[in-house]
Formats: structure tokens, sequence, C-alpha cells
């Protein structure tokens, strides 16, 4: 069994205490240092191309030598991680086997010198496209070199590690794309939901939390969408499956509406659109909720005109917008089911749509206003 570092639980308690504290890493990494007896410790975020240092959590250094050391690019000259950049995510290692190697500039050595440093314990937590996160901790020519059993160690912290920066990073991406969505978002007239790659529910507006709280039919319990009705929510969960993978690029489909019944009152609408995948969000859905008694539904003279319908191909349209089945088109228009489908897959034909959720969702989307 591997050796433990004295007070691990509270070692444990304090890093997962980042994700929430407004310091982010930096009391986990002061707790760490005097853990295993270093002078001074690191997570970086290191940018590989060009090699620079984007952000840091620090301990036991100064604002003196961190201003120097940024403002030189001293990162470019650094051992571990010019070493760590190159490699998949790890276990911790001693920084000694790579001195051998390394050829550090006058200025570099000026300063290992002047702080007495011998060793760091290094870890490659987390690799992404661009960037890699590493944590550091140093020890002086007095503190002597990093044993293995202290190395064992410290790697069994290696999992809480990596699970709390990857969960610091999803929630620090949750954020921006929530912050740079708010601005487009808040402002719809519209109940508007988005969905992230999960399609859990991370951002609504003003309008969509208010629309949950009157409503009795449908609410959201942990971060995904509740409705009362068993076949809404199983509708719901596969169209938002299939639009989020859409939006990832891994299925051809496009978008969906789903209509909630309510008593005595037109049932809502419910509209999924794709979004694509971008820096902010790897993929996800916005999610539309429309009132047909707060706001007028494209009528079938409008619709024939900017689609080009035929007066009875508009009005099977119209119909489906305010949420009748095909077999209620056929009553109410006293035309039989096959001749109302037969007039479906003209109007597919003429909208471009292959579903009919999609073509409900492309008539609002242009004739909604």
């Amino acid at each position: 069994m591997a050796p433990v570092l004295r007070n691990e639980p509270d070692l444990l308690q304090t890093l997962y205490r980042s994700l929430t504290h407004r310091e982010g890493f930096h009391a986990f990494l002061e707790k760490l240092t005097g853990a295993i007896n270093g002078c001074a410790a690191q997570l970086l975020v290191i940018h590989r191309q060009p090699l620079r240092m984007e952000h840091v959590w620090y301990h036991g250094l100064s604002e003196e030598f961190l201003d120097w050391y940024l403002e030189n690019n001293m990162i470019a000259q650094d051992v571990v991680s010019n070493q760590a950049i190159k490699q998949a995510p790890g276990l911790f290692q001693s920084a000694l086997p790579l001195l051998p190697d390394f050829r550090p500039d006058a200025d570099y050595s000026k300063w290992e010198n002047e702080q007495d440093m011998l060793d760091s314990a290094w870890l490659v937590v987390d690799n992404t496209r661009t960037h890699t996160f590493v944590l550091t901790i140093q020890r002086t020519v007095g503190q002597g070199p990093y044993q293995q059993t202290e190395l064992d160690a410290l790697n069994r912290l290696v999992p809480h590690i990596r699970q709390t920066v990857q969960l610091y990073r999803q929630l620090e991406t949750r954020s921006k794309a929530a912050s740079s969505l708010s601005a487009i978002i808040d402002v719809l007239p519209d109940a508007t939901f988005v969905l992230d790659s999960l399609a859990t529910v991370f951002y609504s507006n003003k309008a969509a939390r208010a629309l949950i709280n009157r409503e009795r039919c449908l609410s959201i319990r942990d971060e995904r969408f509740s409705f009362a009705e068993k076949d809404v929510q199983a509708a719901f969960f596969r169209s938002s499956a299939q639009v989020v993978r859409s939006s990832m690029g891994k299925e051809g489909y496009c978008s969906e509406t789903l209509f909630l019944k309510r008593e005595r009152r037109s049932p809502l609408i419910f509209v999924i659109r794709p979004i694509e995948s971008s820096e902010l969000l790897a993929g996800g859905a916005l999610v539309s909720v429309y009132e047909p008694d707060n706001r007028p539904l494209p009528t079938a003279e409008h619709i024939a005109a900017y689609f080009d319908l035929t007066q009875a191909e508009a009005r099977v349209c119209e119909q489906l917008v305010s949420g009748k089945s095909v077999q209620a088109v056929s009553e109410q228009s006293g035309r039989s089911v096959a001749t109302v489908r037969s007039q479906m897959k003209q109007i597919f034909q003429k909208t471009g749509c292959s579903r009919q959720g999609e073509l409900v969702s492309r008539i609002l989307a242009a004739l909604l206003r």
C-alpha cells in the first residue's frame, strides 16, 4: 500500500472546495506544499504553441518573481514545462532525471541558484487540443530530493486532482457560455432554454423561469426538463438527444417540435434547434417555448405566400402548427388520412423538410412575429 500524506482527508476536502472558492486552487496548493515538505507549488495552464503561461495558481512565490517570470517568458526555459507539454497525463515524477540534458540560459540559472532550488515533483494533470495543465511542487537543497515513497504518496491524490481540474474547466466553460449567451437570450420575448452537450439545462431567460414557475405540466429537476405527460417526456428525451448529436456533426438532424397539452388552454409549443459546437459549447440545443394564447400563430394565407404552397396545403400546415395531429386534420377537413399524408409529402418537397416537427419549426422560425 502506498504511503499516505499527513492530513490527506483535509487535503482532499480543500481540493474539492477549490471548485467554489473565489481563489481557486491557492488554498489547496498551500496545504499540499506543507504536507510534502516543499517550498512552493504551482498549477499552471500552459499554451503549447507558441509556448506561454496563460494562468497560474500558486503558493510560495513572490509577486516580484512572478512578474519577472512572466515578463521574460521564462516558461520557455523551464525544464519541467518543456517536458510536460510532450507527455500524456500520468503520475508524479521527479525533475532530477531531466537535469543532465537541461541547458538553461544565464538568467534562469541565476534564478535557480538564488532560490536554492534542487528538485520538483511534477504532474501532467490534463491535456486539451491546445493546452497542458501541470502541477509542480519545488524543493530547495536543504529540503532534499523527492524520494519514490513521497511520489507514491502524492500519486494517491492524482485521480482526485485530475477530476477536480476537469470539473473546474467544465464549470468555467459553462459560466463563460452562459455569460456570452445571456446578452442574447435575455432579450428574447419567448421562454428560451439552452441545453448543453449532455442535454441538461444550463441557462434560461427570465420568460423561461416565469413559465416554469406558473405551469404545473412541466418543471426543471436535476437540470433536466420534467413533463407531467410520460409520452411528452419520452418524446423530448429522444428529440433533444438527436438535436444535440446533430449539433456536434454526429447525426443528420435539424430541429424538432413538440406540443405540451394544457387543460382548457392551447398547448405549449416546444421548438428544439441545434447550437453548433464552438469554443464555448461542445454542441447543444436551443429550446424555445411559444404560447399561442400570447402570440398569434402564422395563418394559412401567410404560410401559402411564404412557402409557395396551395391554399389546401397551407391550411394543413396551419392546423399542424396549432398542435393538431394528422388524424385531427383529417377529421376537421373531411379528407381521408391518406389524402392528408399525400398533401404532407408535397409540402415536405416544397419546404425542404423531412419530418412534421421540422416543418412546424421552420414555419414558426420564418413567420412567428
